[in-house]
């Protein structure tokens, strides 16, 4: 487990301050400073970028026909004074898998510039097409690069339910998650930069 002060200098630093740094007053920052309801945040950084491409690369290529990858975490930010955190995993999953279906609880569907996914009290879970280049392009065109986004922050509040989250706030949550995974899109090298455009958050109809 890595903390961001630690990465001040060499490639491979400056590649996960790339992955996982966050510029005061960015869109980032803004946006996780409201879901988590702090004015500062801690990051912890469980994998290097270079090892969590590298990670991403094999599962990709070795990923069956139906059943998703293990998820590998990418980032986490925790208020200094508590123990919640919002964290950040990925992994791929077969796009016929049934992994792809809405599967959270009291969850609205969005879309999201082509992405897709769910949202929830405190969960986004989000689908895109990551086009690989050169072994890796053929697998990928049958596979969903997917990002869970879990924001513990809300769990076991009394003074609301979680049918009671509002749009914004879920829309708040999607946008993190879309610029969180963006980062990981540009580090795996997706041709088709499926990311690239500001995020524009569509909630769709449930069926």
């Amino acid at each position: 487990m890595l903390t961001l002060a630690s990465c001040t200098s060499g490639e491979p630093e400056a590649k996960v301050d790339h992955l996982c740094a966050i510029t005061p007053a960015s869109e980032e920052d803004k946006l996780l400073r409201g879901i988590i309801r702090a004015d500062s945040f801690e990051t912890s950084i469980p994998n290097r970028t270079d090892r969590l491409v590298e990670t991403l690369e094999r599962a990709l290529g070795e990923m069956g026909p139906t059943k998703e990858t293990f998820a590998s975490s990418t980032c986490r930010y925790s208020p200094p004074t508590r123990t919640e955190s919002a964290a950040f995993d990925v992994g791929w999953a077969p796009r016929t898998s049934k992994f792809v279906e809405p599967s959270l609880p009291e969850a609205g569907r969005f879309d999201v510039n082509g992405a897709f996914g769910e949202s929830n009290y405190h969960s986004t879970t989000l689908f895109v097409r990551c086009d690989m280049p050169g072994d890796l392009a053929e697998p990928s065109k049958s596979a969903w690069l997917y990002a869970k986004a879990s924001y513990t922050v809300n769990l076991g509040r009394t003074d609301i339910a979680p049918a009671d989250i509002d749009q914004p706030a879920k829309d708040r949550q999607t946008s993190l998650a879309y610029l969180m995974t963006r980062r990981v899109t540009e580090a795996l090298g997706c041709e088709n930069e499926p990311l690239a455009k500001p995020p524009v958050v569509k909630p769709l109809p449930t069926s």
